[in-house]
């Protein structure tokens, strides 16, 4: 390991606490903004797949693309094409949390029947998107701290099991998101 990132090891979790605070602020702006931009859904009793859904998932395979080219480029040391494809993935990553939670609002607001969702395939769908958006704040957060700590040199050809976890993770959850998907289309 570099002696850079001995240096800078007692200084990552500050830096993480600020970059997921500024990570989480990105995202709830991005979500706020777009809620002012695009309004709430009319309500409807059909469940209907959010435009937003789309992009974000155009988002999620940018994203799952660019961590992929990262974990090659560390294979092979390099390491700015390393750190650009990691920032990269990360800015994805943003944008994803971003438009899904105003996907997530929008499909709340567009149930008719808002009272009882528990007695509706909407509250079912918006369950399954939910808790896929927690986990993707998990993984959202793994793939924070990686990039940060590719930019204190801490991985090189040599290690770069944190990138290889970080990838793995997103997609894996990309093909949870597939299967969202799937029951969204069954569902309608």
């Amino acid at each position: 390991m570099s002696s850079r990132w001995a240096e800078n090891q007692s200084m990552m979790a500050r830096r993480f606490f600020l970059a997921t605070i500024v990570q989480a602020a990105i995202c709830i702006g991005l979500s706020l903004l777009l809620a002012w931009i695009f309004k709430a859904p009319p309500p409807t009793d059909r469940i209907r797949l959010p435009m937003a859904f789309q992009f974000g998932t155009a988002c999620l395979l940018f994203g799952s693309w660019f961590l992929y080219i990262s974990l090659e480029h560390v294979k092979v040391e390099r390491q700015a094409d390393f750190r650009r494809s990691l920032l990269l993935a990360l800015v994805f990553a943003v944008l994803f949390v971003g438009v899904q939670s105003y996907g997530l609002w929008g499909f709340m607001h567009g149930t008719r029947d808002s009272q009882n969702p528990q007695l509706n395939t909407h509250g079912f769908v918006f369950m399954f998107a939910a808790l896929h958006a927690m986990h993707f704040l998990v993984a959202q957060s793994v793939l924070l701290w990686v990039t940060l700590a590719a930019y204190c040199d801490r991985y090189d050809h040599e290690y770069y099991f944190g990138v290889t976890f970080a990838a793995w993770f997103w997609h894996a959850l990309g093909i949870v998101w597939v299967a969202i998907l799937c029951v969204f289309s069954i569902a309608a």
